[in-house]
């Protein structure tokens, strides 16, 4: 008779106590071969944890970078009396430059805050591309709320599959020195 136990993803399959076979390794006893299957699961949740890790720091910076120009922004149309002439126009250009180099890295839709005379800031314009700014900041959040939970379950997965194994160390240990004792007597 085959018995077969399933360790998400690894199959362990044997005919008597001590011939267990995994992943091309024959004649391991039960426990090493449940060992061998946990470990192996273990290095690949280990794996999907630290990509996902990398996710979110990477969703974490480009949050903060459009914070950073959504920031400028808001100083930029705060400066623009209602006439619609600026204060400081030289700075704030240049700081909006820094803003377009935002939204070309992250494909934001394209703006115009400065005119075609080179000087020109309008009010309409800086709260357009605030509230492109902000929908942008929205959908970025929102998928680094989706990958945080990701996270938190392979990490949950991670902590499991540790406990598996700690536990199958344990039996075995129980197991040798139940055996120990019972060569004593």
């Amino acid at each position: 008779m085959i018995e077969m136990h399933k360790i998400d993803g690894a199959d362990v399959y044997g005919v008597e106590q001590y011939s267990y076979t995994v992943d091309g390794v024959e004649n391991r006893d039960y426990t090493a071969a449940l060992a061998a299957a946990a470990f192996k699961q273990a290095a690949a949740v280990e794996s999907q944890l630290n990509a996902m890790n990398d996710v979110v720091r990477t969703r974490q910076t480009k949050l903060t970078e459009l914070n950073n120009g959504l920031t400028v922004i808001v100083r930029a149309n705060a400066t623009i009396k209602t006439d619609g002439s600026s204060s400081d126009k030289s700075d704030k250009i240049d700081e909006l430059r820094d803003v377009a180099e935002i939204v070309r890295k992250y494909q934001i839709q394209d703006f115009a805050l400065v005119g075609d005379d080179g000087n020109q800031i309008t009010r309409g314009a800086c709260q357009k591309v605030s509230a492109n700014f902000k929908h942008a900041m929205d959908l970025e959040d929102n998928s680094l709320q989706q990958d945080t939970v990701t996270l938190q379950n392979l990490i949950q997965k991670r902590d499991s599959t540790y406990q598996t194994l700690i536990s199958l160390v344990k039996k075995s240990l129980n197991a040798g020195a139940t055996a120990i004792k019972g060569l004593g007597k």
